[in-house]
């Protein structure tokens, strides 16, 4: 398997997005546009509230930034598109990230992908949602660090509740954790909370007992099975 260049999540995404001759490409999240402009695919869109760069100037025919909220892309732009790839990084906050996958869903199809950032929190302090308060708790308590992931962990176990008919893995190698999900129906599928509340009630505590739900894989072979199944005829 071809190494890309470029950050853990490009090089993901490109690994990918060659193999499975990915032509359309949503980013949710994109800030500076580190993945954004090392992401592969001929058609790309990049939404985002403010972006970091003059987005006007590097609007092209393959690259499209719409500067607005995630809510009012799904609702008001993005109309009948299907996205091959769709990487969510936007808020580190569970409610928001639910929202924006649910509409991603909308816009994707059988074969396609869709990665969720940030999903495994370093520590107690990274799984706080709000940053500032992340970070200055850490400090008070005489940690180091700016690691922040939110509580985005929490996806997890609200795409293994409530979407039994998708199927996902969290690299947890080579760089920052992130959930892949596919369409593929979980056989022997079992909620284990089978309550939104109590998954948007959960603390980092509850994470850790609950652990095996991530379904955690190396990205050597996460990606090469991700591969595997979205180029699978076989879904049922």
């Amino acid at each position: 398997m071809t190494v890309i260049d470029g950050n853990h999540s490009s090089r993901r995404i490109n690994l990918v997005a060659a193999a499975m001759k990915a032509e359309k490409y949503l980013e949710v999240g994109v800030a500076d546009g580190e993945t954004f402009f090392s992401v592969s695919i001929p058609s790309k869109t990049g939404v985002d509230p403010k972006f970091r760069f003059d987005a006007k100037s590097r609007e092209s025919e393959g690259e499209h930034f719409c500067e607005m909220s995630s809510d009012d892309y799904f609702t008001g732009v993005a109309r009948g598109t299907k996205f091959d790839i769709v990487f969510l990084d936007g808020l580190h906050v569970f409610p928001q990230t639910f929202r924006d996958f649910c509409n991603a869903i909308m816009f994707t199809g059988d074969n396609s992908l869709i990665i969720i950032d940030d999903t495994i929190p370093s520590d107690v302090y990274s799984s706080i949602p709000e940053v500032n308060l992340a970070l200055a708790t850490r400090t008070r308590e005489g940690g180091t660090g700016a690691a922040w992931h939110g509580d985005i962990y929490k996806m997890i176990y609200a795409v293994h509740d409530f979407f039994p008919s998708l199927s996902y893995l969290t690299v947890s190698s080579r760089g920052n954790p992130q959930t892949f999900i596919w369409r593929e129906t979980r056989r022997y599928f079992s909620p284990r909370f089978n309550s939104l509340e109590q998954i948007s009630r959960m603390t980092w505590f509850d994470f850790q007992e609950n652990m095996d739900l991530a379904n955690l894989s190396p990205e050597e072979y996460a990606i090469p099975t991700v591969i595997s199944k979205l180029l699978s005829s076989d879904f049922g």
